[in-house]
């Protein structure tokens, strides 16, 4: 039965998983915004199948645990992979430690974290790097 157990709980979390404790989130500022995108594998979707439910209630209940929160959740059509946009702390440590914990679980094919940009900060993100390529003489214009 543990290992069901423990199968069942890695499984839940396919991307994300409870911490221990829970960590406050303090100014938006200390937020950052990040896409998890998860493959499963056939031991994960043979799982899955037999337990038919909506995940992202399980998820959401994980991440408010870590301090973060679910923006959103969704599988591709066509590739079975899942896509979950969540909000959490600015701690590259905790970020990194859940990326790390999904790794040893053996149920996904593929597994990475994007963090995401807002639009506004990439308008001003070019705006720079056209001011730097203005600025360096090494670039022939």
């Amino acid at each position: 039965m543990k290992k069901v157990t423990t199968f069942t709980a890695v499984l839940v979390f396919t991307i994300l998983c409870i911490g221990p404790g829970s960590i406050a989130l303090s100014a938006e500022k200390d937020i950052r915004t990040f896409m998890f995108i998860g493959q499963p594998n056939a031991k994960a979707w043979e799982y899955l199948m037999e337990n038919p439910e909506d995940r992202k209630k399980e998820v959401a209940s994980g991440m408010e645990a870590l301090g973060g929160k679910i923006v959103s959740y969704y599988f591709g059509l066509g590739n079975g992979k899942n896509y979950i946009i969540v909000e959490l702390p600015n701690d590259n440590e905790l970020i990194q430690a859940i990326y790390l914990m999904r790794l040893p679980a053996g149920l996904l094919n593929s597994y990475q974290i994007i963090e995401l940009m807002p639009s506004d900060q990439m308008s001003n993100a070019l705006k720079r790097s056209k001011s730097f390529i203005e600025k360096d003489t090494t670039i022939k214009k």
